[in-house]
């Protein structure tokens, strides 16, 4: 990174003006391997010189180190399942604490990228009318966002003669992966109607020397241009009738690339032009040897091929992000055509599994970011945190202006079509002043101010991530909308002289309306679940707010999962063992709201046993647990005047739903569930020799040892 000095500054510290303040950086990283060498510089690099088997033993390495807050990985020596050694060093972790990505990207604070971001986006056109000179700046910016083309690049210096993705070291991170993935690509696709490329970020399965998957999710702009290009024959390429998709995997580069692939950037606004933004200078781009695209010419990689419309590939399982395995499913492939390198590459590669992750440090990155777009474009957000913990879209909370009634309500529902939030699962509206990354902040909020009678909302058949397997159908489930905001005076459930004239208030608890203290239950009333049979622990949260953990028999192994129900003939078992969790749940959840002096317990969850409630961290892993394993439309019951809910987060048995069994002419009991359950993937966890292995090695390797807590290795 070069900065005004030229020198090399510490992380997190950028050099600053003659009056204190920060400078803007004038260039960023030229490449992948200034970035490394800026982190070993700094001791934020570790070299791990001996050989490392890229199957298994490479992906829990990074996993142990990233949950320590360590350093950057470099494995100088990455051994392919064949037995050579890669010509080419594998890089990890690279990103897997905040000061890195402050660092990846030039800034001291994330919000610095959406405040310059809100400057292109709202000139001050009245003032350049007047002035013509002050829009100068802007007209210099726009111009250095636009990508350079180049005939000459490094990512061309070699050209593989026999192109063999086999040889680069690409790992398998998780025993059930299907294969080894790459989990940084960053992939070129085109528009064959306007010629505008776009640059995401889908893994991508290895099938053989030639081939792989291609995960572009149908939201992705990815799967926009296959179908268009699928039915613009006026572009149609290859031999015959065949259309062929032109598609580049570039490995490596700059660091903004990444960040760039996975920014939710509007579409006037190209990934290569963010880049260039990020960078404050332009990004050289280079057109492929075999395919019409322009890739960077800084990459150090880069993998060119097509994809044919209509075919696809059965791609997964892979280990994910929600900690889980993504499900099997039909995806596109990649034929290569070309592999193209730097004389000397870097190929960077992540682990994804149960958090924290290095893409939950991302993630937050980009949400903090692009904070301050979403609230020039959502004027009443003030913040917003999407905690890493829960995966990301499967809880937002967001501190929203409340000046008139439901204004908080009117807030999420609109984030809900903005970007990669359509996907979340559950968004929480707090006030302007809460601070949302504060978790005991959080629950003192939801025990006071939430009434589940009245500030639960609950939209059916709405959008769904993909990746969402707790969803009864793949890409559609339920959402659910919690109001924790404090009532405006305008507000009916309010009461008293702010309602307007002739309106009539609303019956609401006056610990609502934040005239009392919120109920809840006595201690004495812990006890007394603790008693029952079905109970293996319990947590109170808060007065009202209660976490019960039971022993569900014959449910998914965390370690196989369990497969889907896809014939009337094989659905007996699971049908039955499904009807037998929930039999259990709601055994207990009665059981518990018929105790004397549960009147007040508003929230109760319950979960499996495989989580320890009085360990370290717990708060954390219970913010998995409760909203990974949980699916609004089939595991939310309130009582019968919904003045109390349960959330039901066990592990979901399969089941077919009571439309199919009725269908199949299969006899319906009430404990069936009336939507589906699909099949229930395992827990991303390592091979306890591979655990072995590398603890055995942590000295050697120069990273600290560790305690793995048991729910890591063993179940």
């Amino acid at each position: 990174m070069r900065l005004i000095n030229e020198s090399v500054t510490p992380i997190g510290r950028r050099p600053r003006n003659f009056i204190g303040e920060p400078l803007v950086r004038l260039v960023g990283w030229s490449n992948l391997r200034q970035f490394l060498d800026s982190l070993e510089e700094s001791g934020e690099l570790l070299r791990i010189s001996r050989p490392v088997d890229i199957e298994l033993e490479a992906g829990c390495i990074a996993d142990r180190v990233v949950k320590m807050g360590g350093r950057a990985l470099l494995f100088e020596q990455p051994r392919l399942p064949d037995g050579s050694i890669s010509e080419m060093p594998l890089a990890m972790n690279l990103f897997g604490t905040p000061e890195r990505v402050k660092m990846a990207l030039g800034v001291d604070e994330y919000s610095e990228i959406g405040k310059r971001l809100v400057g292109l986006m709202k000139p001050d056109v009245a003032a350049m009318a007047g002035r013509p000179w002050k829009g100068i700046p802007l007209a210099k910016q726009a111009l250095r966002m636009a990508p350079k083309r180049v005939k000459k690049a490094a990512c061309q210096e070699v050209v593989v003669e026999n192109p063999d993705l086999t040889k680069l070291p690409i790992p398998r991170t998780w025993p059930l992966d299907a294969g080894h993935t790459m989990t940084l690509p960053l992939v070129v696709t085109k528009d064959a109607a306007t010629g505008e490329q776009n640059l995401g970020m889908y893994r991508a399965q290895v099938y053989g020397p030639t081939e792989c998957g291609l995960h572009w999710q149908m939201h992705k702009h990815g799967a926009d241009h296959a179908d268009a290009h699928h039915h613009n024959d006026g572009n149609a390429s290859g031999e015959g009738d065949e259309l062929r998709i032109p598609v580049a995997i570039c490995l490596g580069g700059p660091p903004e690339l990444i960040f760039s692939a996975i920014s939710p950037l509007p579409d006037n606004l190209s990934e290569y032009m963010f880049a260039s933004f990020l960078s404050n200078s332009r990004l050289p781009i280079v057109k492929a040897k075999t395919q019409d695209l322009w890739v960077p010419a800084e990459a150090d990689v880069v993998i060119e091929g097509y994809a044919i419309p209509g075919e696809t590939r059965t791609e997964g399982p892979f280990g994910d992000h929600f900690g889980i395995y993504s499900l099997e499913g039909e995806y596109p492939v990649l034929h290569v055509t070309a592999i193209t390198h730097r004389e000397e590459p870097v190929v960077p590669m992540t682990i994804v599994g149960l958090p924290p992750m290095e893409d939950g440090y991302i993630g937050e990155a980009i949400a903090d970011a692009f904070l301050p777009v979403l609230n020039f474009q959502h004027r009443d957000v003030v913040d917003m945190y999407v905690p890493l913990q829960t995966g990301f879209h499967n809880l937002a909370i967001v501190a929203t202006k409340q000046r008139y009634p439901r204004q908080a309500r009117k807030t999420c529902l609109g984030l809900l079509g903005a970007g990669q939030l359509m996907f979340t699962k559950v968004s929480v509206a707090v006030d302007a002043n809460h601070p949302v990354k504060d978790l005991q902040a959080f629950l003192d909020t939801v025990h006071q101010r939430v009434d589940p009678a009245h500030d639960l909302i609950v939209l059916p058949g709405m959008v769904a991530d993909t990746l969402e397997s707790a969803a009864p159908w793949e890409n559609v489930h339920d959402k659910l909308l919690i109001d924790a905001t404090t009532l405006p005076d305008a507000d009916p459930r309010r009461g008293g002289p702010g309602l307007p004239k002739g309106t009539s208030g609303q019956f609401t608890p006056d610990w609502r309306r934040g005239e009392a203290e919120a109920p809840g239950v006595e201690v004495d009333f812990v006890a007394k679940v603790r008693g029952l049979p079905e109970v293996s622990d319990t947590l109170l949260l808060r007065p009202s707010m209660l976490v019960v953990t039971t022993k569900i028999d014959d449910r998914p192994d965390p370690r196989t999962g369990m497969m889907a129900i896809q014939e009337p003939a094989t659905w007996a078992i699971q049908v039955e063992a499904s009807r037998a969790q929930r039999q259990r749940v709601f055994q207990l959840m009665n059981s518990i709201w018929q105790l004397e002096g549960s009147e007040n317990l508003r929230w109760l969850f319950i979960t499996d046993d495989d989580v320890k409630l009085h360990s370290a961290g717990v708060n954390k892993r219970l913010l998995w647990q409760l909203f990974v394993r949980f699916d609004v439309g089939r595991d939310l019951h309130f009582d019968t005047d919904k003045k109390r809910v349960a959330w039901d987060a066990t592990a979901p048995v399969p089941h077919p739903g009571r439309e199919a069994l009725a269908a199949a002419g299969q006899p319906i009991s009430a404990l069936d569930p009336l939507l589906p359950i699909r099949s229930w993937p395992a827990i991303t966890i390592h091979d306890p020799a591979i655990v072995t292995r590398i603890q055995n090695q942590a000295g050697r390797d120069g990273y600290e040892q560790r305690t793995w807590a048991p729910n890591v290795t063993r179940w």
